[in-house]
């Protein structure tokens, strides 16, 4: 059977790939209850055709939104190909967000059907009343949430067109950087949101690539990685910095020789140190990648110097424009600082329903992208911090992955994130840090080791000591403002954990 969807970019390219190596691994399954679980490209197509007739039976068709709650589930790729068949629009909530936060997507997103693969998976129709307020445009494969909030709701439709495009020329590029292109890729990260779906499924059927799902990476699955990696013949990862510090940290080393596979690590900045200490315990360079969700995927791939060693800088851009614009507003020429912004055929169309933060994210066509880049005489990029993340302290630009980065280049510190403080009319920045469970530590003589590095100008005010893992988002960035409520949580003037 055709279903209306099947010439769109995406969907296409899985059909494709079952119509062309229809017995070659798509999915392998080494994580919880699925382990030892392999799906075939025809499998996935055959699921598909299956699941498709279901949801269509349910009243799914083209133009449809269905919220799709993630999970590891055997049937999520054949479930999310068979709305793309039916021209439907994949809303994606996490799991993971509390019930007000994925109530606000589902209803701001006007969704008609939902999903729940954490359950029986079974449609479920959404009452609504009246025709949809807002349109998406044309050939929305997913809406993903970049914030869920009833206040500034952020939700970015990936459009089968863009998102195409983004995995194609994202391949190339790390093709060309490692030399050959992906035949498995890891994924050691919980299927969250459109970022952890579009750097490994997605990705994937673009390279002709298998995806081995690895046990999620804790203090516990650790110590097994690279057995995993070398055991799944995996050539390319991807992970996080908070996960890459989980693997310097606890791994075992690597057994294997030879080139091992292309690492990459993205999503939030990654200190020198934690790519130093990379590099240094399993002989591997660690891209430093780059992207937003805005601009569909990864944008930055990351730069190795004459030796093949990654450098901290994230290279040049792939596909996209790229410019500068300083604190004036004035285009930075050549070598310089200021506030990234892109353009070009993968920059989303519109924040959907939200016009006033559409207007707020674009200077005419170009994106406004929040971060703040320094670009040198060879044209080499690298994150200063984020604009919205600064403290001016006494005059002082302050960037708070700064103040982190320095943090974390102390060994027994694990996690750590910069807090803004306002005091009376002025502004102060403090340090909440996570130590090792085996180390005690004092918070002076953190703040101390940090005056010597930061100097006592940009160094924290304060630092509190925390044992608990510090709030994240599906991304795995720092959730800065369940931040600010837990060192306002800990910050008791008695407390003998603080200074």
């Amino acid at each position: 059977m055709i279903f209306p969807g099947e010439q769109r970019d995406i969907t296409a390219r899985y059909l494709v790939a079952a119509a062309e190596r229809p017995d070659a691994d798509a999915l392998v399954f080494d994580r919880g209850d699925l382990a030892g679980t392999r799906l075939t490209w025809s499998d996935i197509a055959n699921r598909s055709d299956d699941l498709a007739r279901r949801y269509q039976a349910a009243g799914i068709g083209p133009g449809s939104r269905c919220a799709v709650t993630l999970y590891d589930h055997a049937d999520l790729v054949p479930g999310l190909l068979a709305l793309w068949r039916l021209d439907c629009a994949v809303v994606l909530v996490d799991p993971m967000w509390g019930r007000t936060l994925a109530q606000n997507v589902v209803t701001h997103s006007e969704a008609d059907f939902g999903i729940d693969f954490q359950g029986a998976a079974e449609v479920t129709k959404i009452s609504r009343s009246g025709p949809f307020v807002h349109e998406l445009p044309d050939g929305t494969a997913m809406l993903g949430y970049t914030s869920g909030s009833t206040g500034d709701p952020k939700g970015i439709p990936f459009t089968h067109d863009k998102l195409a495009l983004t995995m194609h020329a994202s391949v190339a590029a790390t093709t060309a950087l490692h030399g050959v292109a992906p035949q498995r890729i890891a994924c050691s990260a919980r299927l969250s949101g459109s970022g952890t779906l579009n750097m490994h499924y997605t990705w994937a059927v673009f390279a002709d690539a298998a995806v081995v799902v690895l046990p999620e990476l804790t203090m516990r699955t650790a110590k097994d990685y690279w057995r995993r990696i070398e055991e799944h013949a995996i050539d390319q990862m991807y992970l996080v910095p908070a996960l890459v510090e989980l693997v310097n940290q606890l791994a075992a080393d690597r057994s294997g020789n030879g080139d091992g596979p292309l690492c990459l690590t993205g999503s939030a900045p990654v200190s020198s140190r934690l790519q130093r200490r990379f590099h240094e315990r399993f002989g591997l360079p660690l891209l430093n990648c780059y992207g937003i969700s805005e601009a569909m995927c990864a944008i930055f791939f990351g730069h190795l110097d004459h030796e093949g060693v990654a450098t901290n800088q994230i290279g040049v851009p792939v596909l996209l424009q790229a410019r500068l614009i300083d604190s004036a507003g004035s285009v930075v020429k050549g070598e310089g600082e200021g506030e990234l912004e892109l353009a070009g055929p993968t920059v989303f169309d519109y924040y959907f329903g939200n016009p006033d933060a559409t207007r707020a994210a674009f200077r005419g066509r170009w994106l406004r992208t929040g971060d703040i880049v320094r670009r040198d005489s060879r044209g080499i990029y690298s994150i200063a911090g984020r604009s919205k993340d600064v403290v001016m302290k006494g005059g002082f630009a302050i960037y708070l992955n700064e103040v982190e980065d320095a943090a974390l280049g102390i060994p027994e510190v694990v996690e750590a994130a910069g807090v803004p403080l306002t005091e009376g009319d002025h502004e102060d920045i403090g340090a909440l840090v996570r130590l090792d469970s085996a180390v005690e530590g004092d918070p002076q003589q953190i703040r101390r080791l940090l005056i010597d590095h930061l100097g006592s100008q940009r160094a924290p005010s304060r630092v509190i000591i925390t044992r608990e893992p510090l709030p994240r988002t599906g991304q795995d960035k720092l959730d800065r403002r369940a931040v600010l409520e837990h060192w306002n949580r800990e910050s008791r003037p008695a407390s003998p954990s603080g200074v």
